[in-house]
């Protein structure tokens, strides 16, 4: 039995609005986790800095390897929050110069073609023959 135009188009959009629906629960879910995600990673970074801090006023009484063994949080991350946040105070990370600024005192990478040995640019000049040719010769 062939089924008619009208219940073509009405199954279509049962399935439609089924798929709306189950497109509208996952972008929703998404945002908030997303949302969620963001507000948490701001929290964590916020008590990474404070950490940070506390370590490095303790430094002078209290060092990582030691603070380390008592509290069972390895050295590694103890160092990671303390140099995160010692970086933070110095001003961050470094600026690499603009390319605007003026290159004078650069020194260029390849000399330039007509610094190049005269056997070698005719080599060059005659193609992979020349330079398998030059090659045998030598």
């Amino acid at each position: 039995m062939v089924t008619s135009e009208e219940e073509i188009t009405h199954r279509l959009e049962e399935r439609d609005v089924a798929r709306g629906v189950r497109r509208a629960q996952a972008a929703t879910t998404v945002g908030g986790l997303a949302r969620r995600h963001t507000e948490l990673a701001g929290q964590l970074a916020s008590l990474e800095r404070e950490l940070g801090e506390i370590l490095m006023r303790a430094g002078d009484v209290i060092d990582v390897p030691e603070l380390a063994q008592v509290t069972d949080i390895p050295a590694a991350e103890l160092t990671r929050w303390r140099d995160q946040t010692a970086k933070l105070a110095r001003g961050g990370k470094r600026k690499r110069p603009s390319a605007t600024t003026s290159d004078t005192n650069r020194q260029p990478t390849t000399r330039p073609r007509a610094a190049r040995p005269a056997a070698l640019v005719e080599l060059e000049a005659a193609g992979p023959a020349g330079i398998a040719a030059g090659a045998a010769g030598s």
